[in-house]
């Protein structure tokens, strides 16, 4: 690499080194207001300051992130290739936060589905999309780091939703389920990966089989999968392109 190419790296690498840090004091600063408390009682100005402080703590973990991944850019200054390296690997662990590349390890598998009947009475209750938002939510808050929906990955936009359901009397006439706006059907099977102990105890404890069996007339089957037998994951396929939400400039340059 020649003199005038090393020079131009370097330079692109300070600006970018500059830029970050001006678009983090900008921040800083802009967020930075006077409280006004007025005649707020006690309890307003401590839950006041607890945010206040909170805040603080979350600006400070950014400032150490960002002088960590400049750190890291500049250590790696004297190569192109290592300094492109650094950045692809960032660039994949912001796709697999995002859940855009298939993933494996220790999880498990949750199946919902039709039951025999029970005492005679056959299976009738219905399954609400609204449920089977809660039990994806209960696996996120109890170690799951990437779950899947009937073959759907579960990512940030992801919407369970059941459309066209409908109530006649004491009646429900089912619409169509669908996650990422994909119609999905009976069974429904939903994979985790993560802490499979604390997943599999949370969805015993607070949903469990006697609900599904007695409340729904549905079979919970749940499957777990360690060491040797991997649990696997697709990757989210949908768009990823917001196009209705951008950028507001004007609010950001006023700050």
């Amino acid at each position: 690499m020649g003199n005038q190419s090393i020079n131009k790296f370097r330079l692109s690498l300070f600006a970018v080194s500059v830029l970050l840090g001006v678009m983090l004091t900008t921040q800083m600063t802009s967020n930075k207001k006077e409280p006004n408390f007025g005649g707020a009682d006690i309890i307003t100005v401590k839950n006041a300051l607890a945010y206040e402080s909170k805040h603080h703590e979350q600006l400070l973990e950014q400032i150490h992130e960002m002088e960590r991944k400049i750190q890291e850019y500049q250590g790696a200054a004297g190569s192109r290739d290592d300094v492109l390296k650094k950045m692809n690997e960032d660039l994949n662990k912001a796709k697999v936060e995002a859940g855009l590349i298939p993933l494996e390890g220790n999880g498990i598998r949750i199946e919902i589905k039709d039951a025999p009947a029970l005492f005679g009475i056959a299976p009738s209750s219905h399954i609400w999309d609204y449920e089977l938002q809660f039990l994806i939510n209960l696996l996120k808050a109890n170690g799951a780091q990437a779950v899947s929906f009937n073959g759907q990955r579960i990512v940030t936009t992801t919407g369970i939703r059941e459309v066209g359901v409908q109530m006649q009397g004491d009646t429900v006439i089912p619409g169509i389920m669908q996650v990422n706006f994909t119609p999905v059907t009976m069974p429904y099977v939903v994979e985790a990966i993560g802490d499979v102990d604390k997943m599999k105890g949370a969805v015993t404890t607070y949903m469990g089989k006697d609900f599904f069996r007695i409340e729904k007339g549905k079979d919970l089957v749940i499957t777990e999968f360690r060491d040797g037998n991997k649990l696997r994951l697709p990757a989210y396929t949908g768009s990823v392109h917001y196009q209705h939400a951008k950028e507001d400039k004007a609010e950001g340059a006023g700050k």
